[in-house]
């Protein structure tokens, strides 16, 4: 099936009126995206100056670790005028295909139609737009077309802090070549753009703009092709090519010939991946809208993979205000990447961290975020260090790459040196520092720490028993049975059935609860006022404020012990059946804060949903699936946004964690041992769930590759489950939840299964096809 017959583009239609409608503004923006470069501009097809972090330059034609243009521009006159340029400003329609997207114009007065296209190819540092222009009077005509380009070439955020200093932009133009050529005046970065066809006027300048101007150190080239013909009712094709390299003009030149001479065979090859993105890890599900969600979610971490040679390739965090990598970021996407696919993926990104990680700290401290120029921008929050670990062991039991983990090994080890040494001065097994909610004053020890450390501590026992360091492994896990004690008794707050955010002493809550309560009234959350008082009035009332106490902040993290399943069931289950009301969970997921009760992010509710899953609570848990699919197309046509529902960045590589890593590792229940050849498929269905099927699901890489399929129908005398393997020579274990079966037949043959609490388990050695089928009493 064609990938444009199976997905549809999704568009907003009639710009300007949609602007009524939805309240849109500048920040709907839209991003085509390649591997070695983007463009991001908004979807009336203009490209307004934003961003934060490198202020009033995040849009436009990047190529990490610099951007190229500001944008590009199209416009037309008629020959012998006198009325000038007519340029392409806004859009009558935006449609956002998977791998490129278009805006359609309709230029009334002018009788034109056209049609704008991009997409940036595959391993090439630029893009290619095309314009499909049609003639709707009733006369030929010949018009000059003049496009402009705005360059900006300027570095990525935090290069300032490696002495790179942005230059003024000087260009030129190439007739005999039919190019213009601009360039850095202080660094070696170019970029390159042309059509197919010569230019017959050209034109640079610095205060040259089209029909919006942008700020920057930047020059423009206008080049115009004149005497263009096109008949009546006819659409001709135009094709512009940009190119950029941050090392050479010979660089950008040889990419700008790639694409010129390649641009239909490129164009046609990534069409082609996309379609294997595609048909990778099918699901069939009777939501109908989470399938299409899910199959949209494959392509986003697509767009959120980015290559810069001189630091790696991996999955960035999100557009357009985090296009580099994080930590804490790819510990969670990385999980939701593994299911769909990315395994390969997932080894180069946390290469890439690690690498990183290593130059920067050396002491197995993993870094919070690295900008494309290879700068450090924080060298890592204590909870990072922890949760990268159990990634790492996640990412091997997926992949089966030994040698990966071997790489990984001697960072593991001193990474829990660092976590339990330096930043545990007091030696409670509660590790100090920032966790993931970096709240002002609050480097204590935190819930998120603790819990991930715990799950750090019981991979690491794993590994050490895998390179044979038994000695090792059992210290590991005499820590981590320690420690779970800890965080079960100590942080759990009994009274309010909730796992504290945080351990500290009164003396030190009390140094910064003015400065909280004070905040919270800025910002007009009665409700934070009202528990923050009523915290500083319980802290004034202890007589002793040297010993430590939990306290409840209310923030999403106290999740946490669920989410790795280590809270005991009577306590989880008070504490998740209190997080599902409305003092936690909004209208679009979980809230960032209880106190707060407003920001929600795909993130907080993706890890409410695994937590749910870790307790079998499969309904609950389709519950805040489902509240991040409910924001899909809310702001980018086609995407999920960090913010729920509609705001900060259009798309966000953590969000696979909470709609993919629910759906297979739970629903589906795949939990792979790739390296041994095993795998354990635990399914546990929503109620109103009863026929799924997952196809071309891929584990392991090399020679430990294989190729899974499920299905699994449910009816009133039985349920069939149909599992097949690519390759034979694994062994599967089906652990199905106890329904009171009378019999269970495995290939027709009837089978004693192995009895477990509220579950059975069929062993199936050397497998390949297999049906198996549980009759009811």
């Amino acid at each position: 099936m064609n990938i444009n017959e199976k997905l549809k583009p999704l568009a907003v239609e009639n710009f300007q009126e949609s602007q009524k409608i939805i309240n849109t503004n500048i920040q709907d923006l839209y991003i085509c995206a390649g591997d070695r470069a983007h463009v991001i501009g908004a979807q009336s097809g203009l490209f307004p100056d934003f961003g934060h972090h490198v202020k009033d330059e995040m849009g436009g034609v990047w190529s990490h670790p610099i951007k190229l243009l500001d944008g590009y521009w199209l416009g037309f006159s008629e020959k012998d005028g006198n009325n000038g340029i007519t340029w392409l400003q806004e859009a009558n329609k935006f449609h956002n295909y998977p791998y490129y997207n278009e805006h359609d114009y309709e230029l009334v007065n002018n009788n034109l139609q056209v049609i704008r296209r991009q997409f940036c190819p595959d391993g090439l540092q630029g893009v290619v737009v095309t314009y499909f222009i049609t003639n709707t009077s009733d006369v030929n005509r010949k018009l000059d077309v003049s496009f402009l380009g705005r360059t900006d070439l300027s570095p990525v955020w935090f290069s300032e802090n490696l002495g790179i200093k942005d230059g003024l932009d000087v260009g030129r133009l190439d007739e005999s070549a039919g190019i213009f050529i601009g360039n850095d005046s202080e660094n070696p970065w170019y970029v390159v753009f042309g059509a197919d066809r010569p230019f017959q006027k050209g034109k640079q300048d610095r205060h040259l703009f089209g029909p919006e101007e942008t700020a920057g150190q930047g020059i423009s080239g206008l080049l115009t092709y004149e005497d263009v013909e096109i008949q009546k009712g006819e659409t001709i094709e135009l094709n512009f090519f940009i190119a950029g390299s941050n090392i050479s003009e010979e660089s950008a030149l040889q990419t700008f010939a790639t694409i010129k001479n390649q641009h239909n065979r490129l164009f046609e090859a990534k069409k082609e991946r996309y379609e294997k993105i595609l048909y990778k890890t099918m699901i069939k599900i009777p939501d109908k809208h989470l399938e299409k969600v899910f199959n949209w979610n494959k392509f986003h971490m697509d767009w959120l993979t980015m290559e810069v040679p001189e630091v790696g390739r991996g999955l960035v965090a999100g557009h357009p205000e985090y296009s580099w990598w994080f930590g804490c970021d790819n510990s969670y996407a990385l999980l939701g990447n593994l299911p769909i696919g990315n395994l390969e993926l997932a080894i180069e990104t946390l290469d890439l961290v690690h690498n990183v990680s290593e130059n920067e700290n050396g002491n197995g401290r993993i870094i919070h975020e690295v900008s494309t120029c290879g700068a450090v921008a924080n060298k890592g929050n204590t909870q990072e260090t922890p949760h990268f670990i159990m990634c790492v062991w996640e990412t091997f039991l997926w992949t089966g790459d030994y040698e990966f983990l071997k790489r990984m090994y001697p960072t593991v080890k001193k990474g829990i040196d660092w976590i339990f040494n330096e930043m545990d001065p007091d030696g409670d097994l509660l590790p100090e520092g920032y966790g993931i909610i970096e709240i002002e004053g609050l480097n204590v020890e935190l819930i998120d720490t603790a819990v991930y450390s715990y799950g750090a501590l019981n991979v690491g026992s794993l590994m050490a028993d895998m390179f044979e360091e038994s000695t090792l492994a059992e210290h590991y896990r005499g820590l981590a049975n320690k420690l779970k004690e800890t965080i079960n008794q100590e942080m759990w707050m009994n009274e309010e059935k909730l796992y504290a955010d945080a351990m500290a002493t009164p003396k030190l809550i009390l140094s910064k609860i003015d400065l909280y309560i004070d905040r919270a009234k800025n910002d007009h959350a009665i409700n934070a006022v009202k528990d923050l008082e009523q915290m500083k009035e319980k802290i004034l009332n202890i007589n002793d404020q040297e010993n430590q106490h939990p306290w409840l902040f209310k923030n999403w993290v106290i999740n946490t012990p669920m989410e790795l399943g280590l809270a005991p069931r009577e306590q989880a289950i008070p504490a998740l059946n209190r997080m599902g009301t409305e003092e936690f969970t909004g209208q679009w997921g979980t809230y960032l804060s209880g106190m707060y009760q407003t920001a929600m992010m795909t993130i907080s509710t993706g890890v409410q949903a695994v937590a749910e899953c870790k307790y079998d609570r499969i309904d609950e848990a389709m519950r805040y699936v489902n509240l991040i699919a409910s924001t899909f197309n809310q702001r980018l046509p086609g995407s999920i946004s960090e913010m729920s529902p509609d705001y900060g960045c259009f798309v966000q590589a953590w969000t696979s964690y909470g709609l993919v890593w629910p759906l297979l590792s739970h629903v589906y229940g795949i939990q792979p041992k790739a390296h041994w050849k095993e795998i354990t498929i635990r399914p546990r269905l929503p109620k109103s769930w009863d026929d799924i099927s997952l196809t071309n699901l891929e584990i392991g890489t090399g020679d430990k590759a294989n190729v899974c399929c499920v299905s699994i129908l449910k009816t009133k005398d039985n349920d069939k489950y149909n599992i097949s393997l690519e390759k034979e020579g694994w062994k599967i274990m089906i652990d199905l939840p106890d329904q009171r079966y009378k019999k269970v037949l495995l290939d027709g043959q009837e089978v004693t299964p192995i009895r477990k609490e509220n579950g059975i388990i069929i062993l199936i050695e050397n497998a390949s096809n297999h049906e198996i089928q549980a009759l009811y009493e």
